[in-house]
């Protein structure tokens, strides 16, 4: 496992379950799950002009929102990633960035890229829906 990178994302519980669905289809482990997804993923999205590329809905909604107040519930789930260091770079690099988007900005506009990219990635290969989407 060595040269892979450890990150978390937080994604909807929906997505984690769709996650689950493709973890059984291929008979692998999470973390090989989401790298095989995640390579896929942007490999498909490289080959699009910037304009074409795919996003999921929930994440350009900032879906589940974060909690309003410290101690007020969370809705979303974590999401241990671990990929090697370029393919993560490479994801951030081809998700949906908007106009003033940047990862410091007010927590209500803060571009998700990652978050994007392996909630895209899980939604491509196994599709999952909400009563909120």
């Amino acid at each position: 496992m060595s040269g892979n990178a450890e990150t978390n994302v937080r994604i909807a519980p929906s997505a984690l379950e769709a996650l689950t669905r493709v973890m059984a289809r291929h008979g692998t482990s999470r973390d090989a799950t989401i790298r095989e997804l995640l390579t896929e993923h942007v490999a498909a999205q490289e080959q699009r002009q910037p304009e074409d590329r795919i996003t999921h809905i929930s994440t350009v909604l900032r879906y589940p929102r974060p909690p309003r107040w410290r101690g007020d519930p969370r809705h979303d789930v974590p999401l241990r990633v671990r990929a090697p260091a370029s393919l993560l770079q490479r994801a951030r690099a081809v998700s949906l960035q908007l106009p003033g988007q940047h990862p410091r900005a007010h927590r209500d506009y803060q571009g998700r890229l990652l978050t994007d990219a392996v909630t895209t990635a899980i939604a491509q290969a196994e599709p999952f829906t909400d009563t909120f989407l």
